[in-house]
């Protein structure tokens, strides 16, 4: 045996570690196949705060209803403040159309109470109330430096939990999967954890005790690692096992916020409470358009079966227009316009591991000629696209012909678009005269050759 294959020949060990490391991914992906995904849709609340247009009645009835035909069964309503607002006018539409109030949560703070009083009724408490909604979300602030400011001991603090949950629990309808719902949100769980991690604990040794449907919780100014996250949901899990559910809702200060939702599942979240699409309070946050999609690429029967994903693109293209008055930037992952149009045959998604089939989420694959690259073959299938045969599309002297004069534009200090079809037309043309007037011989690669052929 020579010395290359005596370093590289592979021992008992090497198989170890090799089992060991597709036995952790085999482990993680069937979580992520498996998992039948909860989400609260947030679409009415979550981007309130980023619309720089805002968001009129219209727009919240538009909203409700493409989350709703796109399958969510669960809403969370948006702030009801001091003075009247577009929440109550969407209120009023919701009972005035007579719509079913069960598959609405209305979120409302935990604020300092006096054990044996009643509890402070804030609007939203008081609406909730009012008019019958039976599932709520209750807002706690558990970091320290926090309740030392609003003079709360840990202790006090607590007790404010526990006397919410149990006023709750007495004054909703017995819990089903509809009505009598609670949530907890820990709006600073992280900083909480930084400050003095055995309270947190506390509280999450509390949640577990109490009556409650579920914990949500948030990377608030999405500064965090994906591995914090995930060990905060180790936590929590540890006191709340399931059928308890745990949501996640981590903002994109730092860019990890799909991947801080994956990391989640693997820790044992069930799914995230989101917007449908990203935007959000701060720029943006990890969506549930972007968890449902990364579940399909496990391969996740439960979405399918669930939502409307062939209507996936559609839908985010209507809401994009209502929180930004403009259509999918084309660059934006999964439902951007440049998300499947192909560049070279490297980026293809087929029916290879974790690749998402467009069509099932309702985008057509294209190529796009980039004039700086433009691969031969990319420029042959735009031109197939285009309704040119393959004495064209496929005429590989041709084709070199036509890269050769793309990036002699490029050379000559020309921005040509040349993706256009009149562009591309014209070049065509271009390259038919070129070959008229030379005798340019293209050597014909090697087709076992094919790593090196984008490179020639």
């Amino acid at each position: 045996m020579d010395a290359m294959n005596l370093t590289s020949a592979l021992d008992d060990d090497d198989r170890r570690v090799l089992a060991a490391a597709r036995a952790r991914i085999d482990e993680q992906t069937a979580r992520l196949r498996n998992l039948v995904p909860c989400v609260l849709d947030m679409s009415l609340r979550e981007a309130t705060l980023a619309a720089a247009h805002g968001h009129t009645l219209d727009d919240k009835i538009e909203l409700f209803r493409l989350a709703k035909d796109f399958g969510f069964t669960d809403f969370g309503l948006p702030n009801v403040f001091d003075f009247p607002s577009v929440a109550d006018q969407f209120l009023d539409y919701l009972l005035e159309k007579g719509i079913d109030l069960d598959q609405f949560l209305m979120t409302f703070a935990v604020e300092p109470t006096e054990e044996g009083a009643p509890l402070p009724m804030t609007p939203a408490a008081r609406r909730a109330a009012e008019i019958g909604i039976a599932n709520v979300i209750l807002l706690i602030e558990i970091r320290p430096a926090t309740l030392a400011k609003i003079g709360r001991s840990h202790d006090q603090a607590l007790g404010d939990i526990e006397r919410y949950v149990s006023h709750y629990r007495d004054a909703l309808p017995k819990e089903s999967d509809r009505r009598g719902r609670i949530f907890v949100r820990i709006a600073d769980a992280y900083d909480g954890f930084d400050e003095d991690p055995e309270f947190v604990l506390r509280v999450f040794k509390l949640l577990g005790a109490l009556p409650i449907t579920g914990i949500l919780f948030e990377d608030v100014r999405g500064s965090r690692f994906t591995f914090e996250t995930g060990e905060l949901v180790r936590l929590m899990r540890a006191y709340s096992p399931p059928p308890r559910k745990i949501l996640v809702h981590p903002h994109s200060g730092n860019g990890m916020e799909d991947a801080a939702t994956i990391e989640a599942v693997l820790a044992g979240a069930d799914g995230v409470w989101a917007g449908f699409t990203p935007q959000a309070a701060q720029g943006a946050h990890g969506s549930s358009m972007m968890f449902l999609t990364n579940l399909m690429r496990a391969r996740n029967r439960h979405v399918e079966e669930g939502f409307r994903c062939r209507t996936l693109a559609q839908t985010a293209e209507a809401m994009w227009q209502i929180q930004d008055r403009h259509g999918i930037p084309p660059n934006q992952p999964v439902v951007g316009a440049r998300a499947y149009r192909y560049v070279d045959e490297y980026f293809e998604q087929t029916d290879q591991p974790c690749d998402l089939n467009p069509q099932s989420i309702g985008r057509e694959p294209g190529y796009q000629v980039t004039p700086a690259w433009a691969p031969a073959n990319v420029i042959g299938k735009r031109l197939a696209e285009l309704g040119h045969g393959p004495e064209v599309a496929q005429n590989r002297k041709l084709l070199t012909t036509m890269r050769m004069l793309i990036n002699r534009s490029q050379m000559d200090g020309r921005h040509v678009p040349f993706d256009q079809p009149e562009e591309l037309a014209k070049l065509l043309e271009q390259a038919r005269e070129h070959l008229r007037g030379t005798n340019l011989e293209v050597e014909e690669p090697d087709p076992a050759a094919a790593l090196t052929l984008r490179y020639r």
